[in-house]
């Protein structure tokens, strides 16, 4: 898996939560257009090394990490976080915890609230800089008075440090170890020893192992019988995957409202996909009431946490003034797409309709089309008729 500084790929990681924003500084960059100050200037060009100019050209992180580098050098409190995740992961440089805190601290002394927590947490571990957790506390606690949720669990695990550590973490712990050495099988060996001990992220962990190929040989059955098991024990992560499932039919019948139940149940713990992903259910009414205040209310609570995609949609409802004409899916864009522009409009479904499977949905846009082409039909008609002949054309309504 390559390791790129732009977005969490997967929890396994355990990229640090400045790296984690990065994924909305990625919009942010492609608004920016070469303004901003000479650091963010230089940041955004090493967003667009790392992915490429967006798909353009060439993947380069190398050249991020330079960019990186000078962005922070210059005091633009986004590169020094994001450097200091590169030496405390061992991103294209050598893994250096005491290099990390002192970048991680620059960027803190800004204000940042995804280096006071990264160095918080190096506190607490004694990583890098002197086991201090009163000043681990005070760190985590600055950046969850900004809101950043990753911080306010970070200091719930510092109060209960006292607690019996749960069966499993160690193996985890240890997987961890192996899996950033290279050694992917043997991961996944202790990762389901983990899970076998009741760990729950262990078990997420199965799931997206089993589905993305990654140690093991993709097997999706397997992936969803792991993730149906974490999402049993609470685990927010498994439940936002067992969601997702239902959502697309596989595995798992295409069940819209078991989708959206899985995603509120992961919201409600914080997690930033569930929260997305509500957004999206209530954006399209897919298994809850359509509804665009929510749909924006849940999008704002994931970007809050850095999930890029879910700020983007929230401003392109707000400035579509709820209405964005946006399709849910390529087959509902196949089937809409010829007839955007007519002069009648193909509309989003009203305000409190419940989709329950995809097929409800593409039907709805089906019953469109055809009142669509039954009004262009009558149109035409009308044209060709003989003159003084009288013709009424309703125009399409929605469906019922």
């Amino acid at each position: 898996m390559t390791k790129r500084l732009i977005c969490a790929i997967a929890v396994f990681l355990a990229m640090s939560a400045a790296a984690a924003a990065q994924q909305s500084w990625r919009e942010r960059c492609r608004n920016q257009q070469g303004g901003g100050t000479p650091g963010m200037v230089e940041f955004c060009r090493g967003i667009a090394a790392v992915t490429g100019n967006d798909g353009l050209d060439t993947p380069d992180e190398a050249a991020a990490l330079r960019h990186y580098q000078r962005a922070a050098e210059l005091g633009f409190a986004e590169a020094q976080a994001t450097l200091g995740s590169a030496y405390e992961r061992g991103w294209h440089v050598p893994q250096n915890a005491a290099t990390a805190a002192q970048w991680y601290a620059k960027a803190a002394a800004q204000g940042h609230p995804g280096a006071e927590l990264n160095l918080g947490n190096l506190y607490a571990k004694g990583e890098g800089v002197p086991r201090d957790l009163a000043k681990a506390r005070q760190l985590m606690t600055a950046a969850a008075d900004q809101g950043l949720v990753q911080a306010k669990r970070a200091l719930a695990a510092l109060d209960s440090a006292g607690a019996p550590t749960p069966p499993g973490v160690a193996l985890f712990q240890q997987a961890q170890a192996r899996y950033r050495g290279g050694d992917h099988a043997g991961a996944v060996k202790l990762v389901q020893q983990a899970a076998e001990a009741g760990y729950p992220l262990a078990v997420y962990q199965m799931g997206y192992f089993f589905e993305n190929g990654d140690g093991v040989s993709r097997d999706m059955a397997e992936a969803a019988r792991w993730y149906e098991k974490g999402a049993a024990m609470g685990e927010p992560r498994a439940e936002a995957a067992l969601g997702q499932l239902y959502e697309s039919g596989e595995q798992r019948p295409n069940n819209w409202v078991e989708a959206a139940k899985w995603y509120m149940k992961g919201a409600q713990q914080d997690n930033a996909i569930s929260e997305l992903r509500l957004g999206r259910a209530f954006q399209y009414g897919i298994g809850v009431p359509l509804n665009l205040d929510e749909a924006v209310r849940w999008y704002d609570k994931a970007a809050a946490q850095g999930e890029g995609q879910a700020a983007y949609f929230a401003k392109y409802i707000r400035e579509n003034h709820g209405f964005d004409g946006s399709t849910q899916s390529p087959e509902e864009d196949a089937l809409i797409g010829p007839y955007r522009g007519h002069p009648w409009t193909l509309m989003q479904p009203p305000a409190g309709r419940v989709f329950h499977n995809s097929g409800e949905r593409l039907a709805y846009f089906r019953a469109w089309v055809r009142a669509g082409q039954a009004y262009e039909q009558c149109i035409a008609d009308h044209r060709l008729a003989s003159p003084g002949t009288f013709y009424t054309c309703p125009a399409p309504v929605p469906p019922n």
